[in-house]
């Protein structure tokens, strides 16, 4: 690779695509379609009470999806109440509203304040990942063909607002497919990856098979607990992934910290951009930093926590490949082979 020289440009490119992660974390943090249903004297005291509800509910949900089940338990519930709620709270959003003079009913979505709630939350030692993993393409599969289509129509076209977004494909596929068969459509809607949901069981009884395809080859993700619908099947699998994405991407206050160098192979500006934003959106990485870029490589620095296999395995689901070197490590796009 050709001597490496520092280029201001190295810099200005950092700050691409910062209105993206600002409206990714809005979505993060808006807890959408909950049902309220509220009668008192008037239908102004039944509207505030059922704002009021959907407020509590909704941080409900929302700690429920940014923290695991072994943190979550810190917090008392006070940090319920409807005064905290509603401080944290900063917009309610109104869908199919009904209402008479006495009641009040509607399905309502919360946007909750990101600063405020991870002030909170680290004040009272909670661990939590409020950063999206990159997008999958989803690929519902089953062996049965009577069941196949059902299947696919069970799951929704996105789930922008997850820990672990994806987009439902449109082609067919089985569960042996390859990153050589998702591949094109992987890249028609801008993912990372792909997920092969593989539907198990019959009616009353459903499990999926969670399967990730990248270019650097398949990784099994796990299975879920069995469940009586397609539809609790579809829930249970999404709330597989963000637990999943939680449990790699959580960061504690013990763990080490370690700083590294690295060096970034690409062969053209949008493979270093990709490569870029992979890297620095990492959860595990910190402090990120180009210290010298040329034409077909660049040299970076940052502080990651955890095991350097922690490490790894996360840059994998990002599409990147990491090497060793006598020189260090080397991060290059998976499939771009060795330049």
């Amino acid at each position: 690779m050709k001597k490496l020289a520092i280029l201001l440009s190295a810099f200005a490119v950092l700050i691409a695509g910062a209105g993206t992660a600002a409206a990714d974390t809005r979505s993060v943090y808006t807890i959408s379609d909950i049902p309220v249903d509220k009668t008192a004297n008037t239908t102004r005291e039944a509207e505030a009470q059922a704002f009021a509800e959907a407020k509590i509910v909704g941080l409900r949900r929302l700690i429920n999806k940014l923290t695991l089940p072994e943190d979550r338990g810190r917090l008392g519930e006070d940090f319920y109440s409807f005064a905290n709620a509603n401080e944290l709270a900063t917009a309610v959003d109104v869908d199919d509203e009904r209402r008479s003079t006495t009641v009040y009913r509607a399905n309502l979505s919360v946007v909750y304040n990101p600063i405020r709630l991870r002030a909170q939350l680290q004040q009272r030692g909670v661990p939590f990942v409020d950063q999206q993993s990159v997008l999958s393409l989803m690929a519902p599969v089953s062996d049965s063909a009577l069941m196949i289509e059902d299947w696919r129509e069970a799951w929704p076209s996105a789930n922008n607002g997850a820990l672990n977004p994806y987009v439902t494909g449109l082609s067919a596929y089985t569960s042996a497919s390859d990153w050589a068969a998702v591949r094109s459509e992987v890249s028609a809607v801008r993912a990372s990856n792909a997920i092969i949901a593989e539907l198990l069981g019959s009616e009353g009884g459903y499990s999926v098979r969670l399967t990730r395809l990248t270019a650097s080859g398949p990784t099994a993700i796990g299975q879920t607990a069995r469940v009586p619908t397609l539809e609790d099947a579809v829930i249970a699998a999404t709330a597989y992934l963000d637990a999943t994405w939680k449990q790699q991407s959580v960061i504690r206050g013990d763990e080490a910290q370690t700083d590294s160098f690295a060096t970034v192979r690409y062969t053209n500006l949008a493979a270093w951009n990709r490569l870029r934003s992979a890297i620095s959106n990492s959860p595990l990485i910190s402090g990120f930093q180009v210290n010298a870029i040329a034409r077909d490589g660049a040299i970076v620095s940052f502080r990651h926590a955890g095991s350097d296999e922690r490490l790894i395995s996360e840059l994998s689901q990002r599409g990147v490949v990491v090497s060793s070197s006598p020189s260090g490590w080397i991060l290059q796009l998976a499939g771009a082979g060795r330049l």
